[in-house]
């Protein structure tokens, strides 16, 4: 079975089908893409607003986008169908005074780039209105389909059939969070995470790692108090330097965090800065490190 059975069977013409297969080569878009989609659909609409221009002759041509994000390599989950309307030709001053989309372009694109980088390929594209039909919504984020591979993402869906992987039970594009003594995070993969993986590390207390991937220095610090793991993590990388005495002197974009050690939320501060100290002492971030 493929997904041109789909739309044949909810009544659409192949003919009249703009597949768009969102699969960004970099890992950070990607993630960021799969956030917006779960999370922000918003930013995710705003996301495919735009194509370049031969996708966008693909895109204009035809009535009906068909949306599909990659969610595992040769893998693609199903979005949605729209109808297509297009809105008019994107300007500076467009962009510059859509909150939204400059909030998207952050995301996917905007890791110490120069924002006024990230706009001028933009300008003068159409930008088109993606309503959502009903058709096909109860496979909204639960239908897989094999990848065909090739760059371009924009396909004929009479030329494209899309063999079908599987129909999930539960409806997500993002990854489960992986087991606390496994995750890892850089600074983009920060400002990226899926809603209920920051709702988890909210919630938890612990001693965590900073590694400075320049050079490999360590940092050992205790999270405890408002947002926890996530609140700290969130702190060190807001801005271009480290916050504290110790990392003020790094970037910030080099950091990489991970945790050492889960504390109970209930355990007394002075316990927690005790399991800090000794992690400090075992891994000799005093005298090899980063901590003074």
């Amino acid at each position: 079975m493929t997904f041109a059975s789909f739309l044949r069977e909810a009544g659409f013409v192949a003919e009249d089908v703009a597949l768009c297969l969102h699969k960004p080569g970099d890992p950070t878009a990607r993630r960021a893409m799969l956030v917006m989609a779960e999370d922000r659909p918003d930013l995710f609409e705003a996301y495919q607003s735009t194509h370049s221009a031969i996708q966008e002759a693909t895109v204009r041509n035809r009535p009906v986008f068909a949306s599909f994000v990659m969610t595992a390599p040769g893998e693609l989950t199903f979005i949605g169908l729209y109808e297509r309307h297009e809105i008019g030709h994107l300007s500076e001053a467009d962009i510059v005074g859509d909150a939204g989309f400059l909030e998207m372009l952050g995301r996917v694109d905007g890791q110490g780039a120069d924002l006024t980088d990230l706009i001028r390929p933009l300008v003068g594209r159409t930008r088109f209105d993606f309503r959502p039909l009903a058709a096909l919504s109860d496979l909204s984020k639960r239908l897989v389909v094999a990848d065909p591979g090739g760059r371009n993402y924009v396909r004929l869906a009479e030329t494209t059939p899309l063999p079908i992987v599987e129909i999930k039970r539960r409806a997500s594009v993002v990854p489960p969070m992986p087991p606390w003594d496994e995750l890892t995070l850089t600074k983009a993969e920060l400002a990226t995470i899926p809603r209920d993986w920051a709702l988890r590390l909210a919630e938890w207390c612990g001693i965590y790692l900073i590694v400075d991937e320049a050079d490999g220095a360590r940092y050992v610090r205790a999270a405890y108090g408002v947002d926890n793991l996530l609140g700290r993590w969130r702190a060190h990388v807001a801005g271009e330097v480290g916050v504290t005495v110790d990392l003020q002197h790094r970037r910030t974009d080099g950091f990489r965090v991970s945790i050492l050690e889960l504390v109970s939320p209930t355990a007394l501060i002075e316990d927690v800065t005790r399991r800090e100290q000794t992690w400090i002492r075992r891994l000799h971030t005093r005298d090899f490190g980063l901590n003074a």
